[in-house]
């Protein structure tokens, strides 16, 4: 008897499936690679280069374009799991070594970009940052309508994660809300990153 190598849960048979446009494939590869892809990107990135894009983004920019070209029929030899890992891999070093020559290009402040650490005064004790003016009105309602385009993207259910994580809650405490494992709400968390990096 032949094994079939599309087996029930084998990262082939979830391949297969995510070319086919099967989101729970495309979850299972994701959760699959997930980790070992942050920490790789961990390495990759520098300090200065988490400040706007951590290696989460990374990740996500990375399946987002794996799953892209395999949607489009641009991996037609792609069949295994050492396959997948080895693209995975260089997707997530291109795209971190994208975000760091980014976040050094002379228009986005040639790597100099500071964080708050910049509002502290010279002991380091008077924080300044409460000096900054309040947003414009404008500025605020423009700020506002994004945000509100950003939610009608999401499902009801993604929607409500992603209200709770702007009002500051943790993903322990939303899973308390919403009666599930705190995984699940990381998940969804994940999800709705990939998303609105699309939009």
């Amino acid at each position: 008897m032949n094994p079939d190598p599309l087996a029930a849960n084998s990262i082939t048979q979830w391949l297969y499936q995510a070319r086919e446009g099967d989101d729970y494939a495309r979850q299972q590869l994701w959760v699959r690679y997930y980790e070992r892809l942050v920490r790789l990107a961990r390495n990759r990135l520098t300090a200065g280069s988490r400040r706007v894009s951590d290696e989460e983004d990374v990740v996500v920019k990375a399946f987002d374009a794996f799953f892209r070209a395999l949607e489009n029929g641009k991996l037609p030899e792609l069949g295994d799991r050492d396959g997948i890992w080895r693209l995975l891999v260089v997707i997530t070093d291109n795209k971190a070594n994208d975000i760091y020559r980014d976040q050094n290009r002379l228009k986005r402040g040639g790597g100099q970009i500071r964080g708050h650490s910049a509002f502290l005064d010279a002991t380091g004790d008077g924080d300044r940052f409460n000096q900054i003016p309040d947003p414009s009105p404008h500025f605020a309602e423009a700020f506002g309508l994004a945000c509100n385009e950003l939610l009608m993207t999401l499902k009801p259910e993604l929607r409500q994660v992603a209200v709770r994580k702007m009002e500051g809650y943790t993903n322990k405490e939303i899973a308390k809300e919403l009666g599930c494992v705190e995984e699940s709400v990381r998940r969804k968390v994940i999800l709705i990153r990939s998303i609105w990096v699309e939009e």
